[in-house]
């Protein structure tokens, strides 16, 4: 992950500031757990809110004076504008960023945006109070699970799955990857947009294709 920072989407709301912490703190412990994982920092850090619960003036100057972009809006706005921010920074093809997206088990189609990232070039961590959203649905669109209360509060990567191969050189051959079995196969290949079908050995010779080849330059026969 060297040279890589991370933009940070929060959700206050749900995965709120611990109380005994404040927003300095917390920017402080994300800051740390990220650097364990090899970033280099954080690029910013966008914060969304509930305004008819958060409307203390006093409360919005701690998190801008921790350098946190405080963004209101109601339940329904807040995870639309929230999506469509990621999005756009996705689609703006920031160079050496990855995202840190901070809230409760999404909706599918939340999901399904951050699924589009990865071709692109980016990672997408998944931070989340609950220890049961590391399903294979949420690994499928994102790069790996961390639990948020940790996080949050401690700035420890107590990290609920990392599901993804990111190091094909650890493979030498297709038969080495059919270890992984056909479910975990199958999360691999559909990640990537790949056809997942098929027995055992062609899922693994098909995901071995991207120990040589780069995603963008296989064959459209092996995409979906």
């Amino acid at each position: 992950m060297s040279g890589k920072s991370v933009v940070v989407f929060w959700c206050l709301k749900d995965c709120p500031i611990p109380e005994s912490l404040n927003p300095g703190l917390v920017c402080a412990n994300i800051k740390k757990s990220l650097e364990k994982k090899g970033y280099d920092g954080l690029l910013s850090v966008k914060a969304y809110y509930d305004k008819e619960t958060f409307s203390d003036e006093l409360f919005a100057k701690k998190y801008r004076d921790a350098g946190i972009d405080l963004i209101p809006g109601g339940k329904t706005a807040r995870d639309y504008k929230m999506m469509w921010d990621i999005v756009l920074c996705g689609v703006d093809n920031v160079k050496g960023i990855d995202f840190l997206v901070i809230l409760k088990p999404v909706e599918p189609e939340f999901l399904l945006t951050l699924s589009y990232l990865e071709p692109r070039g980016y990672n997408v961590i998944l931070a989340s109070p609950d220890k049961e959203v590391a399903s294979e649905f949420v690994l499928r669109s994102v790069s790996s699970v961390w639990l948020s209360t940790s996080l949050l509060e401690q700035g420890d990567l107590d990290e609920l799955s990392n599901i993804r191969i990111t190091n094909f050189d650890d493979f030498n051959s297709p038969q080495e990857l059919e270890a992984l079995g056909t479910v975990r196969l199958k999360i691999e290949l559909q990640s990537r947009r790949m056809k997942c079908g098929g027995t055992l050995q062609a899922r693994a010779a098909r995901l071995f294709l991207l120990k040589s080849t780069p995603l963008d330059k296989l064959p459209k026969k092996f995409k979906c």
